[in-house]
């Protein structure tokens, strides 16, 4: 049992994956050791609405010294949606077993459970990356390359300074090709402060220079995420297989092939899974140790090789990173879900490259991937190795339609005057009070046909939360997410029973009448047919031509409409603005806003 454990608790630490699709341009803002600066670092973070990531010891002067409570910071940080990771319990030492260890004690202890790793010194190596995989999720360091496209090495996070001696304009340029390129630009600064472009300055990142690159950010749309955030999306947690652990793999170790209580079956069969486990020699360092699990031939007599991870019931998207050591040829892998049939699939490969292997439904806790051979296509002999096998839970959808009565135009559909004129932010606007949403949504452009962005919430019964999401609310009142592509998607939720409350800047929030079936194939709840569709007593209104909507006029967000609704009204008269005063949302504040507000004077949101 105690080697099933281990087998388990492996398993679990290796289980991060590819996103299957195309994915960035993303930023993220990273900052190692600790200092008292960070105080001040905060401060701006907050005032953009963007969250960054933190590596600590937990002996630097700051983190550990009487009189900074430091902790406190950091939890402050964490509530914002911050990132508190492993930097090594002592940056002297370097990266040892103890060292890593016992920070990742410290952080669990201080309530900063999910830490990923930063080297200290910029160590790196196969050994010590084999070190950091028992506790962080991730290993980065400075590399000074600008931008990592996927796929990438979870075990070599690449980072970029930021500090007073780089040149805003190098550094609109590296944006600029995250932007054509989709890629993952990770920034790396220590302490917060000094004067911009002072020379030899590589510490400290001043708080002009962290603006003007903010300024950058937000003028293209980017989405600002943690590390771990980003890592998470590509890597799912508990849903990946690596087919490699380090170098020690080969043969293959014996707690995967038999428990320690001899009663128990085996927890792989050795005649399906050893027998086929060859190692080859990688050019890249990174890959060092990693097996190869296919050698080019046709010969289906070899044995079959299993992957299997264990992983909660439900539908999933199966994708794998395939590795060539001679990328310049193209091979085809046969692979299959059910050990009954191990050709069942396959796949052509002709680069070291993410691909997708299918969809999979898991009925029984467990799933299995079996492989058989692989064909030449084209080009010489060569070894074909997989480095990640992933399993994306199909999202839950949230597929909704909904008006708001502000905008609408009594054609069956909403102006988009706010879209046309340039105003609505490229980050959704709910980070305030009172929906202190701290999501990451965000686009550089806007399809033609947005009216605005929405909040959606589920919850499990008519109070609980159980999670939000921005999306795009379209002139004929369906409610996309933020790429564009079909119904909000809500991940790491399950299938069943949820309240869908729908909220605006400016209208009252609404919520379905009843707990409706949500899954990846989520019917149209449509709000506009009946006033029955939401919660509550008259929950809507009546809308010219028929058809209802969420109420228009609770522009200073307090759920009931009230005259104190027109001070915002008269303080920003004839301002031209993307503003919660702007009930009728025409772009402009004007008289027309308080005579909206006067015809649903005293009405209030039924949401619980």
């Amino acid at each position: 049992m105690k080697r099933k454990i281990i087998l388990l608790i492996t398993l679990l630490l290796l289980s991060y994956g590819y996103s299957n699709a195309q994915y960035g341009p993303v930023v993220s803002f990273t900052y190692d050791d600790g200092s008292d600066t960070w105080n001040d670092l905060f401060d701006v973070f907050k005032e953009y609405g963007f969250p960054a990531t933190v590596y600590i010891n937990a002996l630097n002067w700051w983190v550990n010294g009487a009189g900074y409570n430091a902790v406190d910071t950091l939890l402050e940080m964490k509530a914002a949606g911050w990132e508190i990771s492993n930097h090594t319990y002592n940056h002297d030492i370097g990266v040892t077993e103890t060292n890593v260890s016992q920070m990742k004690s410290w952080l669990d202890s201080h309530e900063f459970p999910y830490s990923g790793f930063a080297s200290p010194n910029n160590d790196w190596s196969h050994s010590r990356v084999n070190i950091v995989k028992k506790y962080s999720s991730y290993y980065s360091r400075a590399t000074e390359l600008p931008g990592m496209s996927q796929p990438f090495d979870l075990y070599h996070i690449e980072r970029i300074n930021l500090t007073n001696t780089d040149n805003i304009t190098t550094i609109r340029t590296i944006l600029d090709s995250a932007v054509a390129n989709n890629k993952w630009i990770v920034f790396i600064a220590h302490e917060f402060g000094g004067t911009y472009r002072t020379p030899g300055d590589t510490w400290h990142q001043s708080d002009s220079l962290l603006r003007l690159v903010l300024n950058a950010v937000v003028e293209r749309g980017i989405p600002v995420k943690t590390v771990g955030e980003v890592i998470n999306d590509f890597f799912p947690p508990d849903c990946v297989i690596e087919c490699s652990r380090d170098s020690m793999q080969f043969p293959v170790l014996p707690y995967f092939e038999q428990p320690e209580n001899q009663a128990e079956p085996p927890v792989f069969n050795t005649s399906v899974w050893n027998e086929y486990w060859h190692n080859t020699t990688w050019t890249d360092p990174h890959l060092i140790g990693s097996p190869v699990v296919y050698y080019n031939t046709s010969n289906d007599s070899l044995h079959v090789m299993k992957f299997h991870r264990y992983v909660l019931n439900g539908q999933y998207d199966v994708t794998a990173t395939i590795l060539l050591k001679n990328p310049g040829g193209t091979y085809r892998l046969y692979y299959s879900f059910d050990s009954t049939n191990t050709a069942q699939y396959n796949v052509v490969v002709n680069k070291n490259s993410d691909v997708s292997l299918g969809p999979v439904t898991v009925t029984n806790g467990q799933f299995a991937l079996y492989t058989q051979n692989a064909d030449v296509v084209s080009g010489g002999a060569g070894d074909v190795g997989w480095a990640f096998i992933k399993l994306f839970a199909k999202p839950l959808l949230v597929n909704i339609k909904v008006f708001l009565e502000g905008p609408y135009n009594g054609s069956g559909t909403m102006t988009t005057t706010l879209n046309t004129q340039g105003l609505i932010p490229k980050y959704q606007p709910f980070k305030k009070a009172p929906w202190n949403y701290m999501g990451t949504e965000a686009r550089a452009t806007f399809p033609a046909n947005v009216v605005d962005w929405v909040l959606i919430e589920l919850r499990s019964d008519s109070t609980t939360i159980v999670s939000k999401r921005a999306g795009l609310l379209l002139s004929d009142g369906s409610v996309v997410d933020v790429d564009g592509s079909g119904p909000v998607k809500f991940k790491g939720i399950s299938n069943g029973n949820y309240y869908v409350v729908v909220r605006h800047r400016n209208h009252l929030a609404i919520m379905t009448s009843s707990a409706i079936a949500l899954s990846s194939s989520s019917p149209l709840y449509d709000f506009t047919i009946a006033q029955s569709q939401a919660y509550g007593t008259d929950p809507l209104v009546a809308l010219p031509g028929g058809g209802f909507g969420m109420i228009a006029g609770d522009g200073n967000n307090s759920t009931i409409i009230t005259a104190s609704d027109v001070t915002p009204i008269i303080t920003n008269l004839n301002n031209f603005a993307y503003l919660d005063a702007d009930v009728n949302m025409s772009a402009i504040v004007t008289a027309a806003d308080v005579t909206k507000i006067i015809s649903n004077l005293n009405k209030s949101t039924n949401v619980p």
